[in-house]
């Protein structure tokens, strides 16, 4: 799928951008949002976020796997070198990052998180369907990237399937305990 849509380079150029921004600046706006807008939702959108995030990078210390942008060997580009004014070998970027965090993906979790949420709390029909496709779009942009296999982003809707209900039960717990 990858080496057929590298010759789009207007595509490149918007999934390159949607790499970077979903994971903080998406979900950093839509967080606040959810706190200034809609807050009572917020500390469970909060907390969902929080427990996925901390498996997510517990999963990356335990069993560390490269993203498909690192084996150029056997057909694959990583778009944002190649083609990406700020890639994972500049400045900062490369001083916090973890080649090898692609198993789960925490950007396919996160855009499901904050996509659903914003879907049930946006008021427009046609904001809920752009809210409901944020996940899918940001999963596609990581596979023409280069950056998560298909399986990376199973494993990343998996991951939140198993926090969220975690959570819930989570905030139970307490709910419980202080009461």
């Amino acid at each position: 799928m990858q080496q057929s849509l590298l010759p789009v380079g207007a595509l490149i150029t918007v999934v390159n951008w949607t790499y970077w921004l979903a994971q903080f600046v998406v979900v950093g706006v839509a967080v606040a949002w959810i706190y200034l807008r809609r807050y009572p939702p917020y500390p469970f959108v909060r907390d969902t976020l929080i427990v996925t995030n901390t498996l997510g990078l517990i999963g990356y210390v335990l069993a560390p796997l490269a993203p498909p942008r690192l084996l150029a060997g056997y057909g694959f580009t990583d778009t944002l070198a190649r083609s990406a004014s700020v890639n994972h070998g500049t400045g900062l970027v490369q001083l916090f990052e973890n080649p090898y965090a692609a198993m789960p993906s925490l950007h396919t979790a996160d855009a499901l998180i904050v996509g659903v949420a914003l879907a049930v709390l946006v008021r427009p029909l046609w904001l809920k369907v752009v809210c409901l496709l944020w996940p899918a779009w940001v999963a596609f942009s990581l596979m023409v990237t280069g950056n998560h296999y298909w399986v990376d982003i199973a494993a990343g809707v998996l991951l939140v399937a198993v926090t969220t209900p975690a959570t819930v039960a989570l905030e139970r717990i307490v709910r419980r305990a202080i009461t």
